[in-house]
């Protein structure tokens, strides 16, 4: 519930500039709803509803006291499960968590790097 803002806001953006003439155009060649928007909708707004996912995750991994009062019994959070690891006991799993995390934004950090390189190149 804490992130559902993030959702609604980067998909309501994409959405407001989506032309949905082309998903009525799918249901009148005999698409239902939810194949129309499979096949049509999703994939023009894929990439805000991946960013607003993106943007959950993060938020989600700030949350720890939020996750520290909703979580309980076998059901966990990460960021529930960091903060007792590191409170109560020595373990190498939040130093390969961290640095697995640190890996994955470099990457999507280079990812981004050379693909807009790569655009700009192709421009000129």
């Amino acid at each position: 519930m804490l992130g559902l803002p993030y959702v609604l806001i980067s998909v309501g953006a994409d959405l407001r500039t989506f032309d949905r003439t082309q998903e009525m155009v799918a249901r009148s060649l005999g698409m239902n709803r939810f194949r129309a928007f499979m096949a049509v909708t999703l994939p023009q707004i894929k990439v805000s509803v991946i960013s607003g996912e993106v943007f959950v995750f993060i938020q989600a991994l700030d949350e720890t006291i939020v996750a520290l009062f909703i979580s309980g019994g076998n059901n966990q959070t990460l960021t529930r499960r960091m903060f007792v690891t590191l409170r109560d006991e020595i373990d190498p799993t939040i130093a390969a968590i961290s640095t697995m995390l640190t890996a994955l934004t470099l990457c999507l950090v280079m990812i981004v790097v050379v693909s807009r390189r790569s655009s700009a190149a192709a421009r000129a």
